[in-house]
């Protein structure tokens, strides 16, 4: 197999697992009877916290009515990487 397709790929599942983990963490936040110390929303968090901080940086929940789209925007974000990655890799092997 080619190795260039191999390291595409395994990016491409690293985009997928984040996306799913992003929902995760964001559907855990709706339900308050979750415990916020369990051992898998912390590392939950702790994988996902670091991404949204550039967002919130540039659109803070206080500025759209304590509603936190930055979940929504990473997914957006990886997507159109996804898609890049992938118009990148179609170009490299029409070459």
């Amino acid at each position: 197999m080619n190795p260039v397709l191999m390291v595409f790929n395994l990016i491409l599942l690293a985009i997928r697992v984040l996306v799913w983990l992003i929902i995760a963490d964001a559907i855990l936040t709706w339900i308050p009877q979750v415990n916020r110390r369990h051992p898998i929303v912390v590392a939950l968090r702790r994988i996902t916290e670091p991404l949204y901080k550039p967002i919130h940086k540039l659109l803070p929940p206080e500025k759209t009515g304590y509603i936190d789209l930055s979940p929504l925007i990473l997914i957006i974000g990886l997507q159109v990487l996804a898609t890049m990655l992938a118009a990148i890799f179609r170009v490299m092997i029409i070459s």
